[in-house]
């Protein structure tokens, strides 16, 4: 008898001893609001859960991500991966509540917190959450990271319209996404996103000098265009030589463009910070001009980055006047 309760007493040891290894690990999902199918609910969350599970391991077991058995489409999958080699991340969180969100096409679950960390550097951990995205199936087919509660709000508090409501939420899938790909590395996205005349532009600060033969000079932002091809010839030799690259956007702002003959044509001018493992770093403002009218072959005609700041000791910003807008472009179609 007393062997036998020393034999129990042993194993359940063992299984406590076991628990808290295996719970700092995995992840579940509940989904609170939004999806009543019950059926569809209990699918995207045992997806989504072993995803998570999955990365938490591979992160701890400093490994590849094991995505075999996962539900995921291609899309999902490639950007999983390539997302990996430049960057390790983790949910840390062992029960994530959240509501589901229908765009469309499809489902999201947004607020999904990771924790992180760049490869092969020392930079500290870094707190971002992700949204994942699903099709009518619950198929799982992006994980992305997100732009900020409050900026995905305000952006979308501004649609009027039910029509507009739905638009403004296609918009910002797209940025996020676009955001993400710099981060993956996602030439293939980022090739075909750009329309084949995009205009790309660029700012610089510059030291100019004054007229009146003095010899003062001041600062001036002079700008260098691009075309497509000499654009994503030079990120493909960026992503070549940097281990990763970090793109954050913020202060973000979606307007419909004003000429009636461009409907479907949406500017987003968001505040960049931009990072990579050469040391190299920028802030500035990056506005696009985005082409919605054909949904299944989403456009960016227009590409302008400006710097923040004027001078070097970061006192004298750009003037708000200056920053493009979405009238400053019309497109001949």
């Amino acid at each position: 008898m007393e062997r036998t309760i020393l034999s129990w007493v042993l194993a359940v040891a063992i299984a406590l001893i076991a628990l808290p290894v295996q719970a700092q690990d995995d992840v579940k999902l509940e989904i609170v609001d939004g999806l009543y199918n019950a059926g569809l609910k209990a699918k995207i969350e045992m997806s989504t859960g072993r995803l998570l599970t999955e990365i938490n391991r591979a992160f701890k077991e400093n490994r590849a991500l094991n995505l075999a058995l996962m539900e995921l489409s291609e899309t999902a999958e490639r950007g999983l991966n390539a997302l990996w080699e430049n960057t390790h991340f983790y949910c840390n969180e062992s029960e994530v509540l959240q509501s589901c969100l229908n765009n469309g096409s499809g489902y999201q679950v947004r607020r999904i917190p990771l924790i992180i960390k760049p490869m092969g550097e020392t930079l500290d951990d870094n707190y971002q959450e992700a949204v994942i995205n699903y099709d009518a199936n619950g198929k799982i087919e992006r994980l992305n990271f997100t732009l900020s509660t409050t900026i995905y709000q305000d952006v979308m508090k501004k649609g009027k319209t039910v029509t507009e409501v739905a638009r403004r939420q296609e918009i910002l899938s797209y940025v996020e996404q676009f955001r993400t790909a710099y981060n993956e590395e996602d030439i293939v996205f980022l090739e075909n996103i750009f329309s084949e005349d995009a205009l790309i532009i660029t700012g610089v600060v510059t030291k100019v000098k004054k007229t009146d033969g003095a010899g003062v000079t001041y600062d001036k932002v002079t700008y260098k265009k691009q075309g497509k091809q000499e654009y994503i010839a030079n990120l493909k030799r960026s992503f070549a030589v940097n281990k990763w690259i970090n793109v954050n956007f913020d202060e973000v702002k979606v307007v419909k463009h004003p000429n009636p003959k461009m409907e479907g044509f949406y500017g987003v001018t968001v505040h960049q910070l931009y990072a990579n493992s050469s040391g190299y770093s920028d802030d500035g403002y990056l506005f696009m001009l985005w082409d919605f009218r054909n949904k299944d072959e989403v456009q960016i005609h227009v590409r302008t980055w400006q710097p923040r700041w004027m001078n070097s000791n970061r006192t004298e910003e750009i003037a708000k006047e200056e920053i493009f807008t979405t009238g400053d472009f019309v497109i001949d179609l």
